[in-house]
């Protein structure tokens, strides 16, 4: 034996000593595709033994519906000689002695023999893996919120069937597309930079800490989410797995606790005030009956009955007065929750019925503005909202003459807005929130009999349903009260502070 002859024995053993070795099933074959050598993990994991293999196609070691087109692959492979990994983009199959399938990896690899190229084949049997990776799909789609993977790029790689229901996109129309596609326009051109941060420094989050996020339905309409962000490992790099959950029902459960917190402090505000000044407006008549009730009682010791029918009238007087203040205070109170029943009305018909239920004087008259708004609302209130406002006008005029005009604009697409303006004395801007408060009256009570809760009424009444008031007044001649009201109410109504907020 030469030494070439040594040389390239001692070679070829050292080859089939490392295939051997190999931790995977490796599997030499010619250009026409029959096996020429395999090692102890082929014969493991595809059931032959080495002998049964030998000069055998490589085709039976594949499933027979893809053994037709293998052929044509071969032929392509050794018409460009390079490694490559087999099936790329494709799931490949593996088929044991016993018929069973189960998946692989292949990478082919060109070896110059002295009987021409030959190819080498590295089969990895990825059972165990697909196991995991079906286990991890199967826990990704059991989620309870939204589960989206993407990679580097942000292209989306998974979805679960949370994310197809709260964003409204099937899994193929997400299937490719950039997560930049769930989220809405504005927020776009800054995520390329969020995700790249990400990256850069690769441990579980929560996306957007102390910004509101939101997500952004297939229809266009936006709805608030929380997002967790998880690096997942995988053989085709790092991947990162999104955690998207749709928080409207907290959002407005929130709103609607914050909206609760705000009125118990305005009412807990109501109660103090009204506890301070009803120490001082509902004592005052009581002062006025005693002191009269001792007139009375000092005239007739004296045997001066002459008097006492005066005191009689000022003793029925301080009562009304008593009585109209107690009227006044069970309506304050009960503001808010005089919804009643929704009702059409014709705004128009309703005023000049409520202004002429007040049997104004006969120098008073009520002039309205033209196509006032026929719509569906709570009757109820608007009427003591309308009541209120024209009898404050009647009460605090100056003159025996009056005119007294109800105006309205659209305010915007949720409300209308009213005002009924009057041509008596006007009040000071500084005066102008102090009208509103429970008792508060500009004139004294001997010039003009009230309890000072008209506006106060008002005032509630109409921040019940979402609206505000106000007053426009130069002072000197002529009040005009402004209030707004909601174009649809549906249901019952509580104070409206987002709507509030709008206006």
């Amino acid at each position: 034996m030469t030494n070439d002859s040594r040389d390239m024995k001692r070679t070829d053993d050292r080859f089939r000593q490392i295939v051997e070795a190999a931790p995977n099933a490796m599997v030499l074959v010619g250009k026409s595709g029959l096996i020429e050598m395999v090692n102890t993990q082929a014969e493991k994991i595809f059931g032959y033994n080495r002998a049964e293999l030998l000069g055998q196609s490589i085709d039976c070691l594949l499933p027979e519906r893809f053994r037709h087109h293998h052929p044509q692959h071969r032929a392509s492979f050794f018409s460009d000689l390079q490694p490559r990994a087999m099936g790329i983009g494709r799931d490949l199959y593996g088929r044991r002695k016993d018929g069973s399938e189960f998946p692989v990896e292949v990478g082919l690899n060109p070896i110059e023999t002295e009987d021409g190229i030959k190819v080498l084949s590295a089969i990895t049997d990825i059972s165990a893996r697909k196991r995991m990776e079906e286990r991890f799909r199967l826990v990704v789609e059991a989620a309870p919120n939204a589960m989206v993977m993407v990679d580097k790029s942000g292209l989306i790689e998974m979805v679960n069937t949370q994310a197809e229901k709260i964003f409204g996109y099937s899994r193929a129309e997400l299937l490719g597309q950039s997560i930049d596609y769930l989220l809405p326009e504005r927020f776009r051109h800054h995520h390329p930079q969020h995700r790249a941060s990400f990256f850069s420094d690769l441990q579980p989050r929560a996306m957007g800490i102390g910004r509101d996020l939101f997500g952004r339905h297939k229809d266009g309409s936006e709805f608030p989410v929380e997002v967790g962000l998880n690096p997942i490992e995988t053989e085709d790099g790092i991947k990162v797995l999104s955690a998207i959950t749709d928080i409207s029902a907290r959002v407005k459960a929130s709103e609607k606790l914050a909206e609760h917190h705000e009125e118990l402090e305005r009412s807990n505000k109501e109660l103090a005030t009204f506890a301070y000044v009803a120490s001082h407006d509902l004592k005052s008549p009581l002062r006025g009956i005693f002191q009269i009730s001792q007139w009375i009682e000092e005239d007739l010791g004296n045997g001066n009955a002459t008097s006492i029918p005066s005191h009689m009238d000022l003793l029925r007087g301080r009562l009304l007065r008593m009585e109209h203040l107690l009227d006044d205070l069970l309506a304050y109170s009960r503001a808010g929750r005089l919804e009643g029943g929704i009702s059409q009305i014709d705004l128009g018909m309703l005023a000049q019925n409520i202004f002429e239920m007040q049997t104004p004087p006969d120098g008073f008259k009520l002039t309205i503005a033209d196509d006032l708004p026929v719509f569906t609302t709570l009757a109820t209130p608007l009427e003591q909202v309308l009541r209120n406002l024209f009898t404050n006008a009647i009460k605090h005029h100056d003159r025996s003459t009056g005119n007294i005009h109800l105006g309205w604009q659209l305010k915007n697409k949720d409300y209308y807005e009213f005002s009924v303006t009057d041509d008596g004395p006007g009040i000071p801007s500084a005066y102008h929130n102090r009208v509103f408060v429970m008792f508060q009256t500009l004139r004294p009570r001997d010039e003009v009999e009230g309890s000072g809760m008209g506006l106060a009424l008002v005032k509630k009444i109409v921040e019940t349903y979402g609206g505000r008031t106000s007053i426009v007044s130069d002072g000197k001649r002529g009040t005009s009260i402004h209030f707004t009201w909601p174009i649809k109410i549906d249901g019952k109504v509580s104070i409206a502070n987002k709507a509030q907020a709008k206006l």
